[in-house]
Order: structure tokens, then sequence, then C-alpha cells
């Protein structure tokens, strides 16, 4: 249960933290790009879930494995993701506004899809949908509306929360991460290889999904949906995860995926930056 409130309280941070990050203006010349966010939000909430869906359909996994790569393919552009856009030399302002559009809309599609392709647990868990809407609203949809509102009539006190308030989340998401890690260890141990295989293999597939809806975009447009898909939302996974989910595989799973799609994002960013992937 500790573990939970960490998560939650950090997440509610880094929301609050992108809501200050953002003024109603850079949002409003992010959605002028109508276009290509919702070619965006079709990637994360459609094409990445569904190819998922049906690669758990066919492949010979632990129920528990699914389970957490089902909740990282449902649980899309995580608040860091434009830290790694701007390092992939992509369009960040762009994949803000994507981030946005994403956390508003993951309020309702998160729990439907979940809903619709969550494999069944082992133990007979179910999933609390409105438990998850609930959630999604307090520390996510909440903080980013109240960061916004205090961007807007109050300016000078965003800039001095921002010198700080991200930095709490991230330490907390990390001290959330770091206990998980330590009262798990036996779960991740018994991740065998091929597990690993097929998260480095939906990493590669998350990437070229992105980079691949925006053919015949700028270069800085196609990295930074390239990224946004690839970098899912682990602080959401890894929330729900602990919460429905406790003494599995399913939390350390989200967590070995969302370090490969740090990893190779960064890969990623590097190698097309310097000419490589061209078409």
């Amino acid at each position: 249960m500790l573990v939970k409130y960490i998560i939650m309280i950090s997440v509610a941070l880094l929301m609050l933290g992108v809501g200050m990050g953002i003024s109603c203006r850079r949002l409003v010349d992010a959605f002028k790009q109508f276009g290509i966010i919702i070619k965006g939000i079709l990637a994360n909430f459609l094409i990445v879930p569904l190819l998922v869906y049906f690669l758990l359909l066919i492949l010979p996994l632990p129920s528990d494995v699914k389970i957490g790569i089902m909740l990282m393919a449902a649980a899309p552009v995580a608040p860091m993701a434009p830290a790694f856009i701007a390092g992939a030399n992509g369009d960040v302002a762009y994949g803000v506004g994507l981030m946005v559009a994403v956390a508003i809309l993951s309020v309702v599609l998160t729990p439907l899809i979940l809903g619709l392709a969550l494999p069944r647990s082992e133990n007979g868990i179910e999933l609390n949908k409105m438990q998850i809407v609930q959630t999604l609203v307090v520390v996510q949809l909440m903080p980013i509306g109240f960061g916004m509102a205090i961007r807007q009539f109050g300016l000078v006190y965003a800039e001095k929360l921002l010198r700080f308030v991200p930095r709490i989340g991230q330490i907390g998401l990390l001290v959330g991460i770091g206990l998980l890690l330590a009262s798990q260890a036996e779960y991740i141990v018994s991740i065998n290889l091929a597990t690993y295989g097929v998260l480095v293999v939906l990493v590669g597939v998350c990437l070229f999904i992105g980079d691949r809806m925006l053919a015949g975009e700028s270069g800085d447009k196609q990295r930074a949906l390239a990224v946004s898909t690839a970098i899912r939302n682990i602080p959401l996974a890894l929330l729900i995860a602990t919460a429905s989910f406790p003494d599995s595989t399913v939390g350390p799973v989200t967590l070995i995926f969302s370090i490969f799609t740090m990893m190779f994002s960064v890969l990623y960013g590097k190698l097309k930056t310097a000419g490589y992937f061209r078409h």
C-alpha cells in the first residue's frame, strides 16, 4: 500500500508540473496541428493496443506477463516523454500537445481498452474500471488542470513551483520504483529470457508505428511521435499494477518494459538524427 500512495503522489506532482509548464497559447498552437495530433492519438490508443492484443493471443507467455504488457499498451505517453523527444531532436511542442490530449482521453480510453483487452489473471483478480477512472481523474486530469490554472493566473508562482515540484515527483517515483524492486525481487528473477525478448521487440514496434504514422512529415515530428508512442506511461501502469495486481510479476514487467522504452528511444533518436532509418 505504501508503494501505491508514493506513486500516486509522485504522478500527481509530475502532472502538476506538466500543467504549470504549459501556457494556454502554447497548447492552442500545438492543437492547431490537428491532423497529426489525431494520428498520434490513433497510434497510441488504437494501433498499439490492437497489435499488442493480437500478439498476446498467440504468444505463450504467463498471464501476469501478458497483463503487464497490456497495461503498458493501454497507458500511452509518459509525462517524461517531452524530455526524451528533446533528446531525439524532435518537435517538443507537438509532443506536449499530444501528451495533454492523451492525458485527457486516458480517463475514458485506458479503462475501456483494459476492460476489452486485458488478459485474465490466473489468480482470478478482476480489474475495477471505475477505480481506474477515479485514479486517472485525481492523479492526472485534475493536477494538469490545476497546474495550467496556476500558470494562467499566477505565472510568477508557477515558475517558482516548477523549480522543485517536478523534481519531487521524479524523486518520489524513483523511491516507489526502488521499493517495488526490493519487495518484488523474487518475481523479477522469475521472468524468463523469452519475455525480455518480447518486450524488446514490442518497443521496436512502437517506435516503428510512431515513425511511420507521420511518414511524409518533417523529421522532427516523426521523431516526436515515435518517441511518444514508445515511452508508455509507466507511472500510470505501475499505479494500476500495484493497486490491482500486488505480489505478482505484473509490476516488474511494466517496469522492465519502461526501461527498454527509454533505452531504445534514446538510441532511436541518435540513429535517426544521424541519418539512419531514412525511407
